[in-house]
């Protein structure tokens, strides 16, 4: 259940609390309010906001699910040779929905071509699959810290044309070079599509799965959330030290900002983990839960469905004067927990 929770906080601050904060300095231009919006949105270069954490968080939890679902399909007639076709499936289903999502009509995307972050999760699920099949937990442990070592090598001492090596600037980094040197010789379209900044998606996913084994392991539970926990702290602690070489950045994909989204994932499965499945505090959950055991769906819905219009035909004709965008977004907010909540009553839920 600690699971669902995660996956629903993660979405839920991505699709309903993140527009209320956007909207709270037109209610009062305040410290605190600039402050809680301005983390509903990314830096311009370097730096962290709780806005950055939604996808690698996504990509984390995805991570931590695969242990439990491959060992029962594994289990299966055609073991394997099945789980792979259930994993390329899954991964085809995601690029093309993030494609028809993001995309303008009939094409790409005007700013990131054949990309998506559907794109991205389907990207690090599939070859972090492809590992998990092939290796053990020890070989899972050298992949997920190998494809981030390896990754800052390249960043850090590839020579980037004019630039020379261990350039993070904006203009002058390596992946920025290559994405358009595949501007250049490809399409523009894919520039994101082939970007050396998926690689470390892949450690996040690996590191999830890294935990979803040890939360299957025999250990007793007490010991399972306390090393957890351990576990997100020293993450957190390392990525502070790798940001005074390679600043945390979430458009590079910096080694620091992976291992800073893993250490606050590790960090909240711990908690959640010891309160609601150790501890058995589980009413406060149910909020959450409702949003994380369908959360595809109210990613889909939000672009499919104008809550917001829905919301100002219920609030719009009252004057609520600077806080008229703040009650539209808190109705909608409200109303896509009710839809989410109709589908978990009705045991509707959007598997891909």
């Amino acid at each position: 259940m600690s699971l669902d929770v995660l996956r629903g906080l993660d979405m839920f601050f991505l699709v309903c609390l993140s527009y209320v904060f956007l909207a709270l300095p037109d209610v009062s231009d305040n410290a605190l309010f600039r402050w809680l919006a301005g983390q509903c949105d990314h830096p311009e270069w370097e730096g962290f906001t709780m806005y950055d954490i939604v996808f690698p968080m996504f990509i984390f939890v995805v991570g931590v699910a695969m242990p439990f679902s491959f060992t029962k399909r594994m289990a299966r007639e055609g073991g394997k040779k099945e789980l792979f076709k259930h994993v390329a499936r899954r991964t085809i289903i995601l690029m093309i929905l993030g494609l028809v999502l993001w995309g303008s009509p009939g094409g790409p995307h005007p700013e990131y071509g054949y990309y998506s972050v559907l794109y991205r999760i389907g990207f690090s699920y599939f070859f972090a699959a492809i590992i998990m099949m092939n290796t053990g937990i020890k070989g899972q442990i050298y992949w997920a810290f190998g494809l981030l070592a390896g990754h800052w090598l390249l960043m850090r001492f590839m020579p980037v044309p004019e630039y020379g090596i261990g350039n993070f600037s904006q203009e002058g980094n390596l992946d920025t070079y290559l994405s358009n040197q595949i501007s250049n010789l490809i399409s523009p379209n894919f520039r994101y599509v082939f970007s050396i900044s998926l690689i470390p998606s892949i450690s996040n996913a690996l590191f999830g799965a890294l935990a979803g084994h040890y939360l299957m392991s025999d250990r007793s539970e007490d010991t399972k959330a306390k090393w957890l926990l351990y576990a997100g702290i020293i993450f957190i602690l390392i990525s502070l030290i790798v940001h005074l070489d390679f600043p945390i950045n979430k458009k590079i994909a910096s080694p620091s900002f992976h291992l800073l989204t893993c250490g606050i994932s590790l960090f909240l499965l711990a908690v959640f983990y010891w309160l609601i499945d150790v501890k058995g505090y589980k009413k406060w959950a149910f909020f959450l839960v409702v949003v994380g055991v369908n959360p595809i769906t109210i990613y889909v819905a939000g672009w499919l469905i104008d809550f917001n219009g829905i919301a100002n035909v219920l609030v719009g004709r009252f004057d609520f004067g600077n806080g008229q965008n703040l009650a539209i977004v808190s109705v909608a907010a409200i109303i896509k927990w009710l839809f989410l909540y109709y589908l978990y009553r009705q045991k509707v839920f959007l598997k891909i």
